[in-house]
């Protein structure tokens, strides 16, 4: 997956939780997390934790022990049941890789995200959704407060617009 686009969104989802974003209410997140989905999330964060332990550029801030296996359960484990002991992200990171489980929910089932992170296509279609996200997108902050409960989202800063 492109570096760029990587930091791209975290740098993109840091600035809308630093925002004022337009409130709404959409519909929410299946309660049934779709695997094709968490396995797309995993995928973008093993593949930044490689790029972090090759001393290359990375988003998210890991532990000096975490392994793609501790990682991969984590997220598995936090994006389906909603368990966060494991997950050793800092909630800044968490909120992104939300924005991620977020974008993919939207895409469609043949986008080529969930089979090649690295495409250009996934590139586009990622690029899209992610720009929703850092656009305040309705739909995403509903899902956003809708999951924040159960996953332990760090707060969400909204203020409707007159």
């Amino acid at each position: 997956m492109s570096k760029a686009l990587i930091r791209y969104a975290a740098a993109s989802f840091i600035l809308v939780l630093s925002i004022w974003l337009v409130g709404a209410s959409a519909a929410p997140l299946s309660e049934q997390p779709n695997s094709r989905t968490i396995a797309f999330v995993v995928a973008v964060a093993t593949s930044d934790l490689r790029s972090a332990r090759e001393g290359g550029e990375h988003v998210f801030a890991y532990a000096p022990d975490e392994s793609e296996g501790t990682l991969s359960s984590a997220i598995k484990d936090w994006l389906s049941q909603g368990d966060k002991a494991r997950l050793r992200l800092a909630p800044a990171d968490q909120a992104t890789i939300f924005a991620f489980y977020w974008a993919a929910t939207r895409m469609p089932p043949q986008s080529r995200c969930f089979m090649d992170i690295d495409s250009e296509e996934c590139q586009q279609d990622l690029g899209y959704w992610l720009a929703r996200v850092r656009n305040g997108d309705p739909e995403f902050v509903s899902a956003y407060r809708q999951a924040q409960m159960r996953l332990s989202l760090p707060p969400l800063a909204t203020q409707r617009h007159e």
